[in-house]
Parts: structure tokens; C-alpha cells; sequence
């Protein structure tokens, strides 16, 4: 009788897993083999090519430095502006009230200082005359007492003079009381020139004592010119605020968004809009490390914009970054258990391009190759 067939011996788990896993270890050697294999032929064609890469701008927020009501906002979003050019506008009744106020009482302290320097001039001027013709009073008092006290000396000697013809009977006794009277008369007219001295000299200091006066007057135009100066100040920084309630552009460029609309109230620090400069681009780029080594500052780049098919635009590294962009990770990545996978870092590139009539928008994505080895050096 003829050998029957003998069926296949049916397929285990075992077996399974075993092919499994060498399919698997089969697909990443192709894997790891052709990313080597493209990274060899990236490096041999002279090329570094990255397909993660973005079109950036400087975006600058708009904020209020005062609170209000919005009462115009004439930009919205897409709006080209000029450098200076009205995003929106606060309302300033109040801040131009108190403006009025300030001016207001800037003038009434300047009104004032120039009575109290006016009244300090014409007191300087008085005060200047008195004083002189009471110092001529004083002198004229001084040489009338000197006068007096010449003629009571004369008139001692003429009495004692007399008293000793009178003791001999040479001069009558009418003579002799004449002299005494004279003697007497004049120590009066001596006692009346010393209390007239003395009354010029009290009104000589106190018109000198009305000096002080002007002094007095001269330290309250010093604290009139201090809040004078404090109101000045005042008025500017109200003025600023007046200023501030006009929101305009920093710099030329574009509205890319509006964060609030007319009516609404404003607080300082509010973000109301972001700005970019579309003349100001650049593309951001991370680069593999193990391809760093390739790229040099000046190399030129070819750019492929997703947005744009079919077409190449010309860029050059101008800035290759100093860390890796993990060491800026909010997020550390610890590694307590010991288990270690190396993942290749990315280190941050800038390349210059020039702006194509308004069309690269921040954010597009790009293609690029960067000669490999061309330029400057780092």
C-alpha cells in the first residue's frame, strides 16, 4: 500500500512569536540601515536637509499703560500700519479736565510769586531809603550830642571861671548865677541830644528789623517756586496719561489680532493687539547634532515653502544656537530608574530670507537645505 501524505505539523505559539520577532528585528535593521544610509548620502551630496522648519517674526503685543473705556478702535485685524499710526483710542475726558486743573493752578502759583517778588522789591526799595536817611538821622544826633556836651564843658569852665572872680569881687554876683543857668540849660540840651540818639538808633533797628520781613517774604517765594515746580511735574505726567490714552504703532507692520473692541473698559498691562513687521522674517530651525558639524554662519540655504509648490526661494544661516533646545525645557527629563534611550538633540538655527510681496506668513512651514561646510565658520 502506497505512503499516504503525512499532514504539516501544525504551527505553534512558539514558532509564532519567533517570527514575529524576527520580523521585527528585520524591519529595524532596514529602518536604522536606511536612516544611517540617508544621513551618509545627506552628508556625501554636501546638503543638510530639514523638513521641520517655520517662517518667525517678531510678534509684539500692544498694551495700555492707563485704564478707560475704549471709545474708537479704527485698526482690526489685517490693518497695515505705519509706525505712529491709531489702534484705538481711550477715553480722555477726565485725564483733560485735570490737565485744565493743573494748568490752572501752575498759573495761579506763578501769579503769586510774582505779587510776593514784586512786594519784595518794592519793600527792598523802601526799606533801603528809611535805612539811609535814619543812618543821617543817627549821624546828625551823634553830632548834635557831641555839640551839647562841647558847650556844658565850656559852660563848667566859664561857671568856675567865673565863681573865682566872683570869690575875689571882681564879678558880680548876677554874672555868677548867669553862668550857673547857662551850666544848667545846657547839661538839659545834652540830655535831650543823647534821648534824640537814642530814638534814631531804636528806628534804626527797627527798620532794619523790617528787613526780616523781606526775608520772610524771600523764603515763601522759595516754597512757591518748589510747588510750583511739583505742579509742573504734575501737569507732565498727566499729560503722559492724556498721551497714553492713544494707542498707536510702535512700528510699521501688520495686525495679526485684536483682543478687544470699542466700549469695552481697558486695564493697564492689557494685551489689545499683536503686531508684527512682515519685512522682518526669518526661519527658525532645529538641526539633528549629528548634523551640526555641516553648517557654518553664511551658508547658503534653499528654501522650500509648503504653501508655495514648485518654487525655490534663497535664504543663509545667520545664527546657529549656542544649546540644544532641551536645556530650555519648562519640564526636566530625570531619568531615576536607569533605563536610558538616546534620542538625537536638536540644536536652533536662524536663517535670513527676504519677504516675496507680503506672502511669508509667520508660521509657515518650510523645507530647507543648507550647503553643507559653506560659509564663515562659527
Amino acid at each position: 500500500m502506497a505512503d499516504e501524505a503525512q499532514p504539516a505539523p501544525a504551527p505553534t505559539p512558539a514558532n509564532g512569536r519567533r517570527r514575529l520577532l524576527r520580523a521585527g528585528v528585520l524591519i529595524l535593521i532596514i529602518v536604522g540601515g536606511g536612516y544611517w544610509g540617508f544621513g551618509w548620502l545627506q552628508h556625501r551630496l554636501g546638503v543638510v536637509i530639514e523638513n521641520d522648519a517655520r517662517i518667525a517674526a517678531d510678534m509684539i503685543s500692544i498694551s495700555s499703560r492707563v485704564e478707560g473705556w475704549v471709545v474708537t478702535s479704527p485698526a482690526g485685524q489685517g490693518t497695515v500700519l505705519k509706525a505712529g499710526d491709531l489702534i484705538l483710542k481711550i477715553d480722555s475726558r477726565e485725564a483733560e479736565q485735570k490737565l485744565k486743573e493743573l494748568a490752572a493752578r501752575i498759573k495761579e502759583i506763578k501769579a503769586e510769586r510774582d505779587e510776593v517778588l514784586v512786594e519784595i522789591r518794592v519793600m527792598d526799595r523802601q526799606t533801603g531809603h528809611r535805612l539811609a536817611a535814619q543812618k543821617y538821622r543817627v549821624e546828625a544826633a551823634q553830632a548834635a550830642l557831641g555839640s551839647a556836651a562841647a558847650n556844658v564843658g565850656l559852660q563848667k569852665s566859664e561857671l568856675m571861671r567865673i565863681k573865682a572872680l566872683a570869690a575875689r569881687r571882681i564879678a558880680s554876683k548876677q554874672r555868677l548865677e548867669q553862668a550857673a543857668s547857662d551850666l544848667r540849660v545846657g547839661r538839659e540840651n545834652q540830655r535831650r541830644a543823647e534821648a534824640e540818639l537814642a530814638s534814631s538808633r531804636a528806628v534804626l533797628l527797627e527798620i532794619r528789623a523790617t528787613g526780616g520781613k523781606s526775608d520772610a517774604l524771600r523764603k515763601q517765594l522759595i516754597g512757591l517756586k518748589a510747588e510750583q515746580e511739583q505742579a509742573a511735574a504734575r501737569y507732565e505726567r498727566q499729560r503722559l496719561n492724556l498721551e497714553d490714552r492713544k494707542i498707536t504703532s510702535p512700528v510699521a507692520g501688520v495686525i495679526d489680532k485684536t483682543f478687544i473692541d470699542a466700549g469695552e473698559f481697558v486695564r493697564p498691562g492689557q494685551r489689545l493687539a499683536l503686531i508684527h513687521d512682515p519685512n522682518n522674517i526669518w526661519i527658525d530651525a532645529n538641526i539633528r547634532e549629528t548634523d551640526i558639524r555641516d553648517v557654518r554662519l553664511g551658508a547658503r540655504v534653499q528654501v522650500l515653502v509648503d504653501a508655495f509648490p514648485g518654487r525655490t526661494f534663497q535664504g543663509e544661516v545667520v545664527r546657529i544656537g549656542s544649546a540644544t533646545t532641551s536645556q530650555f525645557a519648562l519640564l526636566p527629563s530625570p531619568n531615576p530608574s536607569g533605563n536610558f534611550t538616546k534620542i538625537s538633540q536638536r540644536i536652533p538655527i536662524k536663517i535670513r530670507i527676504s519677504q516675496d510681496n507680503g506672502r511669508f506668513l509667520p508660521g509657515m512651514m518650510v523645507e530647507i537645505e543648507i550647503a553643507a561646510g559653506d560659509g564663515t565658520g562659527q
